[in-house]
């Protein structure tokens, strides 16, 4: 029976191989609309070629369709792109409406789902590219299987009634006892005045500048958290991208949030993010948005009128939501006519802003607001609700309801922190001195001075880009850079006075009470977090795991607020400094200041307790990757310094290693540093051979610690007899046997620069590749290939030796995910960087890339398995999705969190793929056979080898290859590992 003819006609593009039945959906979700669906399953009989008919079909129709999932598609023959992107370049270039829906997730089948072949990582390149661009025309409705034929179906019946004129049906609001237009314009203006300047304090000077709101806000960008259902309760953004990690999650401009909610169907929005993230602010800038440039610009209907609720203000609970915001609109500040809040409440659109859900602190009553709320949305469907919230403070009891569109504020880029301080600076120079010249050249110097500033070399440390991340932080470093003129260049002195702030000055300017003075919130806060430190990657713990530690100092100092579960939670729910883990744990908001407060703590219990023995179990730890911050912090301190102490127990250790990165980095950053330690322990006798290589190291440290006069008079000092006992020991024989064994190849060496630790890999002959009949088509020919000995990284390039780098190239850019959290740690392999950047830090490293023959022996460590353990994958062996880790599929581990190979390599299968110096080939038909580079080929791309923590268990096998565009690729799961010749 055929079908009957609908009106308008309805384009449905997409790769056809993975969307067949997604294809089927659309097509019936179009003739519900009664539409007339158009396709490649519909094309009739034309003298028209393939491509030519599938662009005239896009441009004739009337309404586009889109569907884009993990496949890029075909390209056909003398086209630079696939002919999806081709359809929807057609439609667009005509002005038909272009509807794109992209699936919601990206984890995916890496055998089935992505396109195949040796070109498929140039293909996911161009899909991320047409991404961008049609992302960049409109905002794609995000699907899953269930809702993507529903979602289709919505839009084009919305899309239809629109263009017939058909209204849709509105439940009407009430008339009766409208506040009149008068009042209305009373009340925008009083709003206004309340509103659209933010006090700011300084810290020593008591700086009050008025800053217009508008002049210092940095349009934000927030992900959309579209899972229908799921297990909430974050303890941050970074706790949340960890759990999100595996879900698709598409990011927008905060200002455009409206409009998504109103595409998905949502009413209302509800915004979490870190304290400090700039919740509060964008509600004002929505409020004043509003007010000045009108709601429609927001995707409101040009009628909304704002109320702002601040949620800490909800003193009466029992009288229910609406009488708060009643309370709210009648209040003296804004001085209106009686009975004008429930008037505008019953009678007006309006845009009701709740800020701060967490700030009703009882978690009960948490949860009554947040029905509340969803209530009163449901009753007043006139009326839009946005609710801010820490993600400390939404677990599933306060989790708003399905009509309520979630999204996580995003950290800001550097180029957003650098408008921002722009911003900031412009604001308090011209509230201090008016518009005038010299307003405008303080703003100027004071701005270039501070980004220049971030820009040096202790900045571009991970851990410390990410306070650049924060407006709040970020606020605080400015007026730390104002008031001093500069920041301070010590990381304990900016540490302390960020505390200072986060805990006293921004409450005082908000007239709130502080109940926890910087000075008690600090001692109290030291013993809590030097006992966090105390176990590795540990940053959150209970109140009553943390009580011990606290209760002493608040029975001491005799703190009125009660006890230690109520000042973690005033620090938490007043200042930012700690942020939580649901409403029962607790953790400090950076590392940094868990670690300097433990610092503070280690040196307050060195000089009122045994420093000896204090001191002896730091230096006990000096290997720990975890403790190496504490350890520069308190070294940093000084008055008195605790340098020579500390040296003298380290250097007792028979395992302390001068020539390692800890001893130059304590060289470095130490408040003091005298020879005295090293001295004494040259002249000390030897014990065997055991101190033999920090002894042969220390000449070199004080040599480059001394100037070369002072270098020489010491050598002098110690004598003839003590140098020769340093370089020959008695127990290694004569001087000839001695300088023989330093010419042998150490097993592991340490780079030049960068601190890379680098393990000797024999030489051998080995079978690269697969076998016939096994893996993919680009690991055939099996071939067998001579290696040469040569050193390479013991892990990946991590995040602390890149920041090394960055830190001596002022110049360099930093790797694409710097900032976020996710990526950023100390101990995780550094991402986010092109193949040509880690060409360039190789170089000045004094190493290379391994060639991609050098990178398969050496991950196979004499093994023909497809894994170096095995033919059959087993889990916890690697870091890859499904691979039964904390960090499978969500996000990198620390390196040498999984068992090494023979040769004793940490990380070759998953974590992160792995750049190799060879150009791309299809197969090994004419690779090298003495495995060097394979460095010709007109591909264009270079080799990328190990898998990663997102890619299926098949993809971490010794022989599987991937490949990508050596200046374009700076991927979240790529990296690379440091190789150097004899």
């Amino acid at each position: 029976m055929a079908q009957a003819k609908h009106p308008y006609t309805v384009f449905i593009s997409s790769t056809y191989l993975d969307n067949q039945e997604r294809r089927k959906l659309v097509e019936d979700a179009v003739l519900r609309a009664k539409m007339t669906p158009v396709g490649m399953e519909r094309f009739t009989a034309s003298a028209n070629p393939t491509v030519d008919e599938c662009e005239r079909q896009a441009r004739d129709c009337d309404v586009y369709v889109g569907i884009i999932a993990h496949r890029y598609g075909w390209i056909p023959d003398g086209k630079a792109v696939s002919i999806t992107e081709l359809e929807y370049d057609a439609a667009k270039a005509v002005g038909r409406p272009c509807f794109v829906f992209e699936i919601a997730t990206t984890s995916f089948d890496f055998q089935t789902d992505i396109d195949q072949g040796p070109d498929r990582w140039a293909k996911q390149e161009k899909l991320d590219a047409f991404r961008a661009k049609y992302r960049g025309d409109q905002m794609p409705a995000l699907f899953t299987e269930k809702l993507l034929h529903g979602s289709v179906l919505d839009t084009l019946k919305s899309w239809r009634e629109k263009q017939e004129g058909i209204q849709p049906v509105q439940q009407t609001t009430p008339s009766a006892a409208v506040a009149d237009s008068s009042e209305l314009e009373r009340y925008r203006l009083a709003v206004l005045a309340q509103h659209q300047d933010l006090p700011l304090a300084g810290f020593k000077t008591k700086l009050r500048v008025p800053i217009a709101l508008e002049e210092l806000y940095v349009p934000l960008h927030a992900r959309l958290h579209l899972r229908a259902s799921g297990k909430v309760g974050y303890a941050d953004a970074a706790d949340a991208e960890k759990q999100l990690g595996e879900h698709g999650a598409e990011e927008i401009p905060l200002i455009e949030a409206f409009r998504a909610a109103g595409q998905r169907k949502r009413r209302g929005l509800a915004i979490l993010g870190d304290p400090g993230s700039g919740k509060t602010t964008h509600l004002k800038r929505l409020l004043l948005h509003c007010l000045k440039q009108g709601p429609a610009g927001l995707g409101l209907p040009t009628d909304t009128l704002p109320v702002f609720l601040p949620l800490r203000e909800l003193d009466d609970l029992e009288r229910g939501i609406d009488a708060f915001i009643e309370k709210t609109l009648d209040s003296p500040h804004l001085n209106m006519p009686q009975g004008f809040g429930q008037r505008l409440l019953h009678g007006q659109p309006l845009l009701l802003l709740f800020d701060g859900l967490d700030e009703v602190s009882d978690p009960k009553r948490r949860a009554q607001v947040s029905r509340w709320i969803e209530q009163a949305a449901q009753a007043r469907p006139h009326c839009t609700a946005v609710i801010t919230c820490r993600f400390a403070g939404y677990d599933d009891s306060d989790r708003l309801g399905a009509q309520f569109l979630e999204l996580h504020l995003r950290p800001l880029t550097p180029e957003q922190s650098d408008d921002f301080i722009r911003n900031w600076y412009r604001a308090v120079e011209t509230g201090l001195a008016g518009d005038t010249p010299e307003a405008a050249i303080k703003t100027e110097e004071g701005a270039a001075s501070l980004i220049e500033r971030l820009r040096q070399p202790d900045f571009r440390l991970a851990r410390m880009a990410t306070l650049t991340r924060n407006p709040l932080l970020l606020a605080n470093l400015c007026l730390v850079h104002r008031d001093r003129g500069a920041l301070p260049r010590n990381r304990h002195q900016l540490y302390d006075e960020c505390i200072d702030v986060l805990l006293e000055h921004w409450r005082e300017v908000k007239s709130l009470d502080v109940s926890v003075p910087a000075e008690l919130g600090r001692r109290a806060l030291q013993p809590a977090a030097l006992w966090l430190h105390g176990e590795k990657e540990r940053t959150r713990a209970t109140a009553a795991q943390l009580a011990p530690h606290i209760e002493p100092v608040l029975q001491q100092r005799n703190w009125p607020g009660g006890d230690a579960e109520a000042l973690l939670r005033a620090v938490r729910d007043e200042s930012g400094l700690l942020t939580g883990w649901g409403q029962d744990q607790f953790g400090f908001m950076h590392l940094g200041f868990q670690e300097y407060l433990a610092a503070c703590e280690l040196r307050r219990q060195a000089f009122e307790g045994d420093k000896a023995a204090v001191l002896r179990d730091l230096a006990a730890r000096h290997a720990d990757s975890w403790w190496q911050e504490v350890i520069l912090l308190v070294l940093a301190q000084g008055n008195p310094s605790l340098f020579t102490p500390f040296m003298q127990e380290a250097l007792k250790l028979l395992d302390f290693d001068l020539s390692a990165e800890l001893g130059g980095l304590i060289l470095e950053e130490a408040a003091e540093v005298t020879a005295e330690p090293f001295v004494k322990w040259l002249q000390q006798p030897t014990d065997g051979d055991g101190g033999l290589q920090g002894r042969r190291a220390a000449l070199p440290l004080l040599q480059r610690l001394l100037p070369e006069a002072e270098y020489q008079t010491l050598l002098a000092r110690l004598g003839v007899r003590a140098v020769h006992r340093v370089f020959k020991d008695g127990q290694l024989g004569d001087v000839t046997g001695h300088m023989s064994l330093l010419l042998t190849p150490a097993a592991s060496l340490t780079s030049a620069n960068g601190s890379v630790e680098l393990l000797l890999i024999p030489g051998g002959r080995f079978l690269m590749g697969s076998p016939n009949g096994v893996g993919d088509s680009d690991e055939h020919l099996q071939h067998e290939v001579q290696i040469k000995p040569f050193y390479l990284g013991k892990y990946p390039v991590t995040n602390e030796e890149y920041a090394r780098y960055l830190q001596a190239n002022p110049d360099v850019s930093e790797p694409a995910y710097w900032g976020d959290r996710r990526f950023n740690q100390a101990r995780q392999p550094v991402v986010g960087v092109s193949w040509e950047e880690a060409c360039r830090f190789a170089a000045w490293a004094s190493g290379r890339l391994p060639s991609e023959a050098e990178w398969e022996y050496a991950c196979r460590a004499g093994t023909a398995t497809a894994y170096w353990w095995g033919d059959k994958f087993e889990k916890q062996r690697a870091n890859c999705d499904d691979g039964g880790s904390q960090w499978s599929g969500k996000q990198p581990s620390p390196v040498g969190s999984f068992p090494p190979n023979d040769f004793g390599l940490y990380d070759t299968s998953g974590n992160v793929w792995e750049w190799v110096r060879d150009c791309w080939h299809g197969d090994y038909t004419g690779a090298p056979a003495d495995g060097s580079a394979w460095e010709t080929g007109d591909d264009g791309r270079r080799v990328i080898r190990g898998g990663s923590w997102d890619v299926v268990p098949a993809a971490v096998r010794s022989a599987d290859r991937g490949g990508g565009y050596p200046g374009i690729l700076r991927g979240i799961d790529v990296g690379f590992r440091l190789a150097q010749d004899l």
